[in-house]
Protein backbone atom coordinates (compact mmCIF):
# COMPACT_ATOMS: atom_id res chain seq x y z
CA UNK A 1 0.00 0.00 0.00
CA UNK A 2 1.20 3.64 -0.91
CA UNK A 3 1.40 6.53 1.05
CA UNK A 4 -1.31 8.18 -1.27
CA UNK A 5 -3.58 5.06 -1.12
CA UNK A 6 -4.61 5.23 3.16
CA UNK A 7 -7.72 7.23 3.80
CA UNK A 8 -7.24 9.90 6.03
CA UNK A 9 -10.51 9.49 7.57
CA UNK A 10 -9.29 6.34 8.47
CA UNK A 11 -6.34 7.61 10.39
CA UNK A 12 -8.50 9.85 12.64
CA UNK A 13 -7.80 7.96 15.90
CA UNK A 14 -4.24 6.27 14.45
CA UNK A 15 -0.97 7.66 13.50
CA UNK A 16 0.28 7.25 10.09
CA UNK A 17 3.90 5.32 11.03
CA UNK A 18 6.31 4.95 8.13
CA UNK A 19 9.69 3.13 8.33
CA UNK A 20 12.77 3.65 5.71
CA UNK A 21 15.15 0.75 6.13
CA UNK A 22 18.36 1.98 4.73
CA UNK A 23 20.25 -0.85 5.67
CA UNK A 24 20.53 -3.18 8.66
CA UNK A 25 21.83 -0.74 11.11
CA UNK A 26 20.60 2.35 10.36
CA UNK A 27 16.83 3.41 10.10
CA UNK A 28 14.34 5.76 10.09
CA UNK A 29 10.98 6.38 11.54
CA UNK A 30 8.35 8.92 10.64
CA UNK A 31 5.23 9.07 12.68
CA UNK A 32 2.71 11.95 11.76
CA UNK A 33 -1.08 12.50 13.10
CA UNK A 34 -3.21 12.94 10.35
CA UNK A 35 -0.90 14.36 7.50
CA UNK A 36 -0.03 12.16 4.99
CA UNK A 37 2.14 14.75 3.19
CA UNK A 38 5.46 13.72 2.73
CA UNK A 39 6.94 17.81 2.10
CA UNK A 40 5.16 19.36 4.81
CA UNK A 41 6.40 19.84 8.53
CA UNK A 42 3.86 17.76 10.16
CA UNK A 43 6.04 14.65 10.84
CA UNK A 44 7.64 13.64 14.01
CA UNK A 45 11.04 11.28 13.01
CA UNK A 46 13.49 9.32 14.49
CA UNK A 47 16.74 8.02 13.50
CA UNK A 48 17.82 4.71 15.04
CA UNK A 49 21.40 3.18 14.48
CA UNK A 50 23.76 0.80 15.45
CA UNK A 51 27.63 1.20 16.30
CA UNK A 52 29.10 -1.70 17.04
CA UNK A 53 27.05 -3.51 19.48
CA UNK A 54 25.12 -0.40 20.54
CA UNK A 55 21.91 0.72 19.13
CA UNK A 56 21.23 4.52 19.16
CA UNK A 57 18.09 6.07 19.29
CA UNK A 58 17.92 10.11 17.95
CA UNK A 59 15.27 12.81 17.00
CA UNK A 60 16.12 15.68 14.79
CA UNK A 61 18.40 18.51 16.87
CA UNK A 62 17.16 15.98 19.87
CA UNK A 63 13.45 17.28 19.46
CA UNK A 64 10.47 14.94 19.01
CA UNK A 65 8.04 17.32 18.09
CA UNK A 66 6.04 17.06 14.82
CA UNK A 67 7.37 19.84 12.82
CA UNK A 68 10.23 18.13 10.08
CA UNK A 69 9.38 17.51 6.66
CA UNK A 70 9.80 13.70 6.26
CA UNK A 71 11.38 13.82 2.86
CA UNK A 72 14.37 15.51 4.64
CA UNK A 73 14.99 13.22 6.77
CA UNK A 74 18.29 12.57 5.36
CA UNK A 75 19.38 16.19 5.90
CA UNK A 76 18.65 16.60 9.83
CA UNK A 77 21.33 16.47 12.55
CA UNK A 78 20.02 13.78 14.84
CA UNK A 79 20.81 13.65 18.53
CA UNK A 80 19.75 11.64 21.59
Amino acid sequence: MAISDINIVDTAKDPIVLIDELSSTEFYIGTSNNFKDLSKPHWRIRRIWKIGSVWHFGYPDGKQDFKYVWDNRLSYTYTM
